[in-house]
């Protein structure tokens, strides 16, 4: 995807890396945007949330992977206590527990 950036623009933009660390794309964000438990997404990745279950790490809080959800499942959080950024291992990663928030039993 090509983004033409005018030099003119009021509006302040900056890059950023996703922090899916399987994507890691670089794009645009307004830094006035809300950053949420997961970090800044790309956008792809951030509509992957609303389909999709999220593995993320305890410490670094780097989203590791998406996990498909069945359309009746209610997207959830799955936290690791340490991924293979956070001197961890891949074995680590897969060692997962639910993190269930009150809004996604309404």
């Amino acid at each position: 995807m090509e983004v033409n950036i005018e030099t003119k623009s009021t509006t302040k933009q900056k890059f950023a890396r996703c922090n899916n660390t399987k994507c890691k794309a670089i794009f645009l964000f307004e830094p006035r945007e809300i950053i949420s438990e997961t970090g800044l997404l790309c956008p792809t990745c951030r509509l992957k949330m609303d389909t999709h279950h999220t593995v993320q790490c305890k410490i670094c809080q780097s989203v590791i992977n998406f996990v498909d959800a069945d359309p009746s499942e209610e997207p959830v959080v799955f936290y690791t206590e340490k991924c293979s950024l956070c001197t961890g291992s891949s074995d680590d990663e897969k060692i997962i527990e639910p993190c269930y928030f009150p809004e996604a039993f309404i």
